[in-house]
């Protein structure tokens, strides 16, 4: 028993969640993250981003990013 109503899970992803060590609703986005510290040139710009997986923990609001590359 998640101590969520039963229709929270049925529109949430299930997965695990370091903190509250159990497969729970997680709110699932894409973000697009910059992926150099340093600046690069204009014309290489478009292409110093990168798609980052954002799971979001529905019981505790832990979040965690993944790149994925």
């Amino acid at each position: 028993m998640t101590g969520m109503p039963a229709d929270v899970d049925e529109e949430y992803q299930r997965e695990h969640c370091d903190v509250c060590g159990d497969e729970t609703p997680h709110d699932v986005t894409m973000e697009i993250q910059e992926t150099h510290t340093d600046a690069p040139r204009e014309e290489n710009q478009k292409f110093a981003k990168s798609p980052c997986r954002v799971i979001t923990c529905k019981r505790c609001g832990n979040e965690s990013r993944t790149l994925q590359r």
